[in-house]
């Protein structure tokens, strides 16, 4: 996938979510991450050809952070994991992905 450096804003989102902000900004953060883990999850699977382990990733990372059915949890518990999908996203950023094939493309 060229021009990945996008999925720095969803890091960027989730760095910031440590800081204590309004409840707009995580329902925010949820949208902005929920969807660009469906993409992802989605040009993995067709890269790949099939399901590999980052359409199950960030599929569920899409499920957790969706805003229409929130998860729950304490801030303790969401630290680490707002860290953790950060890092993830800032990997994918910078990780030379197959582009799709041509015949997906059209």
């Amino acid at each position: 996938m060229e021009g990945s450096r996008w999925l720095l804003i969803p890091a960027a989102f989730l760095l910031i979510a440590i800081l204590p902000m309004p409840y707009g900004y995580y329902t925010l953060m949820r949208l902005v991450v929920m969807v660009s883990a469906i993409v992802v999850a989605a040009v993995a699977y067709a890269s790949a050809g099939g399901i590999r382990w980052p359409t199950v990733v960030f599929g569920i990372v899409s499920l957790l952070f969706n805003p229409f059915v929130p998860v729950h949890l304490s801030r303790d518990i969401w630290f680490p994991i707002d860290l953790s999908v950060a890092a993830l996203f800032a990997y994918f950023a910078f990780r030379r992905i197959p582009s799709l094939p041509s015949n997906i493309q059209e």
